[in-house]
């Protein structure tokens, strides 16, 4: 609408004249025609538009209108508004030079479309700045007369009580700006690179101390491959076998066999002999020991990180020893003299009694023979000791009892237990002066040197083959006798006991089983041949053996194995025995001599 005071053509929406602040009317003025210099210049361009008459081949008119020249008609039109903004412009910069910064009371809207620059007066601009230090804020209340707004050229004015503006806000003023801060820089990139070290380096103790480990154990949980560990054989020596999981590829690195292995299959798998763990041990005794493996882990890329020790427990065998005579731990003798025979290992550490017998070891492939002094006051403890390589500590007590002698009975220390014929002469001493009595067969009993000297001697004779015991008894006035018993092993050579015997087949099994006290009193010697069917005992070896050897019905018999072989259960053999009892419903023989069958 137009401004009855002055003139100027404002919008139907303003409140108050733009030039002047006159107040407007609500619809006064609409419908009132603009003149010509303040219509929109797109219409006056469409009227002063040229137009060119054209004709057709008919002859027909055609009014058109010529766009280069309508063209040209608005780059006038757009320099012409060029010149006119150029001047408006001058005179708003010089009403603001006058007026200074005045707030309207409102917000103030800038075009973001210009580019043009208010200017004020610098004497007015340090006046105000010092009016804003002592004032802060102003405020505005009510109404005034008095033009309140400030506008950019091209922009559009909010006035004070219009819908967007606000008559009592306080607006601070704004203060002198600081100086320009850099973006980048070394004293803003450090504290950056400080922070980011700081981060990464407890991301890395939290994924070794807290992530890891729980990782590992949620592995473990969720069933992880564990480490397989079993009993194996190493050179013929005990040995444990162990199989460490890992990615396939990598190597495993053990310290304490300072020896790495490669994984293949999933596991690193290998050997570790039992002995290993306690070969520089001395005086080791104990049973058992716990040990521990430390593997590390080598993966492709050159990392290298310990692994879960590895625990397992080994036994320590004992060092082997074979007592060869006497064959149990407890016997009662009469001798002033015992042969101990037993067997070791070669190289093994041999203690009798604490005195060091290991030089006798390897000059007799292991065999150690010691003559013991039996004393005549009951029990006589000897210890032997032995330590082989690879083995624990192992000792054996032998208990020979003698029984203690009021009337000392010594038989001679070189008397032999054993005997290849029916008749062996025994040599004795006792006290000079007393009387000697033989219970046991014998004959050539010899009394001259009794009373100068106490020796006698005689022949004692072999009832039965295998054991057969020499019974001597001394007396002497007021004293308690004297009695001591010694057996002696019977055996006939081969020649004479193999021509004695009777085959044990269809005929001689069912004669044995019909007339078995008979046989046995004569010590009938039986011959037969045939496979081990059973082993009953190891110590001594009592085997069953089928004397048909497989030709008809079985004839099963029980035999002790007292040859110098040992038989294999499976293995035929071609025995030479003499009967000896019964074993349940079988008869039970014991063997002299094996030989190899003859078919």
């Amino acid at each position: 609408m137009k401004c009855p005071s002055c003139g100027q053509w404002n919008r139907a929406t303003f409140p108050r004249c733009f030039r002047c602040g006159f107040p407007l009317e609500a619809g006064a003025g609409a419908g009132v025609a603009a003149p010509a210099q303040e219509q929109p210049a797109a219409d006056r361009e469409a009227e002063e538009s040229p137009t060119v008459i054209r004709f057709d081949e008919y002859g027909n008119e055609t009014v058109t209108r010529d766009g280069l020249d309508r063209l040209a008609m608005e780059m006038l039109s757009l320099q012409e508004r060029k010149r006119r903004g150029e001047q408006r412009q001058q005179q708003l910069r010089a009403r603001g030079a006058q007026r200074g910064f005045a707030p309207s009371g409102g917000v103030v809207m800038r075009s973001g479309g210009s580019r043009s620059r208010l200017f004020a007066d610098p004497i007015a601009q340090r006046k105000r700045a010092e009016e804003v230090v002592s004032q802060q804020t102003v405020d505005y209340d009510g109404f005034t007369d008095a033009v309140t707004y400030g506008a950019l050229a091209g922009s559009e004015p909010v006035f004070a009580g219009t819908p967007g503006g606000s008559a009592s806000r306080r607006l601070p003023f704004a203060m002198p700006k600081a100086g320009r801060r850099r973006l980048f820089g070394r004293l803003r990139f450090l504290p950056w690179v400080a922070l980011a070290m700081l981060l990464v380096a407890g991301a890395l103790a939290a994924n070794q101390y807290l992530i890891t480990p729980w990782r590992e154990r949620r592995a473990q949980a969720e069933g992880k491959p564990q480490p397989i560990i079993s009993a194996s054989i190493l050179d013929d020596m005990a040995a444990h076998t162990v199989a460490i999981p890992a990615p396939e590829g990598s190597q495993i690195y053990i310290k304490e066999l300072r020896k790495s292995f490669i994984v293949a299959g999933g596991y690193a798998t290998f050997q570790v002999a039992d002995h290993t763990w306690y070969d520089l041990v001395e005086n080791l005794t104990q049973p058992t020991m716990d040990v521990a493996l430390t593997p590390f882990i080598r993966t492709g890329s050159g990392e290298q990180r310990q692994m879960d020790t590895v625990r397992y427990t080994i036994d320590i065998p004992l060092s082997p020893i074979t007592l060869l005579k006497p064959d149990v731990t407890y016997l009662s003798v009469s001798t002033p003299m015992y042969n101990i025979q037993f067997h070791v290992m070669q190289n093994s550490k041999v203690f009798i009694n604490n005195e060091d017998y290991s030089s006798f070891v390897n000059t007799q492939n292991g065999y150690i023979s010691y003559n013991a002094a039996i004393q005549p006051v009951g029990d006589n403890l000897f210890r032997i000791v032995v330590r082989s390589q690879y083995y624990r500590e192992n000792s054996v007590d032998i208990v020979i009892h003698r029984a203690v002698q009021d009337i000392p009975l010594d038989l001679a220390s070189t008397l032999d237990d054993e005997s290849a014929s029916p008749t062996m002469t025994i040599r004795a001493t006792t006290r000079a002066g007393a009387s000697v009595t033989v219970l046991s067969p014998h004959q050539d009993l010899d009394l001259s040197l009794l009373p100068s000297t106490g020796e006698f001697s005689f022949k004692a004779v072999f009832a039965k083959i295998g054991n057969n015991t020499v019974e001597i008894r001394a007396d002497y006035p007021g004293r308690s006798p004297t009695t001591v018993k010694y057996d002696v092993y019977y055996l006939p050579p081969p020649d004479d006991y193999t021509k004695k015997a009777w085959a044990l087949d269809s005929w001689g099994y069912p004669d044995l089983l019909a007339n078995m006290s008979a046989r046995i009193s004569k010590t009938q010697i039986y011959t037969f041949t045939g496979p081990v069917k059973e082993v009953v005992s190891d110590k001594p070896q009592l085997v069953i053996m089928d004397t048909s050897d497989g030709k008809g019905t079985e004839r099963l018999v029980m035999v002790e194995n007292q040859t110098k072989t040992q038989w294999v259960p499976g293995q035929r053999y071609w025995i030479f025995a003499d009967a000896y009892g019964m074993y349940g419903n079988i008869p039970r023989l014991i063997a002299r001599y094996t030989y190899k069958p003859r078919n």
